[in-house]
């Protein structure tokens, strides 16, 4: 198939997808999605049977999703929705996490499920977690998505079927404010799952002998 991979910058993940969708045979074609403008440039150009997006920071042009089928890789459960979902994840201490490839619609995240894996969270940043376990799930994902649509006949179940295993819930974007560290409150485990969860970006904004600094590598 000819796939066309949206994304917001070439990062870990999608240069993982792109080697092995190339493996398997399919004809890849990469866009950077800066604006709406490209991304309908890039459609037309290319006329891809399937759109996938890894990364995004942005909702996909309503004139693409309705005329072209448009995954979109979910670093989470079914049910889980917002730009920072494994952040969350890191600093709540979830045991078990997920990832979703679901199909692009007018609500973030909110598509119909095409696939779906969980996997169990370690303790470690945000980064290492991302560039193993997340990847891997997505990579399991993101396949078994594809050959459920080249084989045709399978329809994405709403995320409303899912009710039962995570509350639908939208999370916003977190900011410094979700991750400061209370010295005085804070136990070791917190202060280390706070900074887990902005390494390797932003990192955690504090101070050090009156100069602002941000903290990485807490494991």
């Amino acid at each position: 198939m000819r796939i066309l991979l949206l994304t917001h910058s070439f990062n870990s993940l999608t240069q993982r997808l792109f080697v092995e969708l190339i493996r398997k045979k399919h004809e890849v074609s990469v866009e950077f999605d800066i604006h709406d403008s490209i991304t309908l440039e890039a459609v037309a150009l290319f006329h891809p049977d399937l759109i996938i997006a890894p990364f995004l920071r942005r909702a996909i042009p309503e004139a693409v999703w309705k005329n072209k089928t448009c995954f979109i890789v979910h670093p989470g459960p079914p049910g889980d929705r917002g730009p920072s979902s494994l952040d969350w994840a890191i600093l709540d201490g979830e045991k078990e996490w997920g990832v979703t490839v679901l199909q692009a619609n007018g609500q973030m995240d909110a598509g119909d499920i095409w696939a779906w894996t969980r996997f169990p969270m370690r303790l470690a940043s945000k980064s290492s977690i991302y560039r193993q376990e997340v990847t891997e799930a997505a990579v399991t994902c993101v396949l078994l998505a594809i050959e459920r649509f080249e084989l045709g006949g399978f329809h994405p179940e709403p995320i409303s079927h899912f009710s039962s295993y995570l509350n639908d819930r939208l999370r916003p974007l977190m900011k410094q404010g979700d991750r400061a560290i209370d010295w005085v409150v804070d136990n070791a485990e917190t202060v280390v799952r706070k900074v887990c969860a902005a390494d390797g970006t932003p990192g955690v904004l504090d101070s050090l002998f009156g100069q602002k600094v941000f903290l990485y590598n807490a494991t």
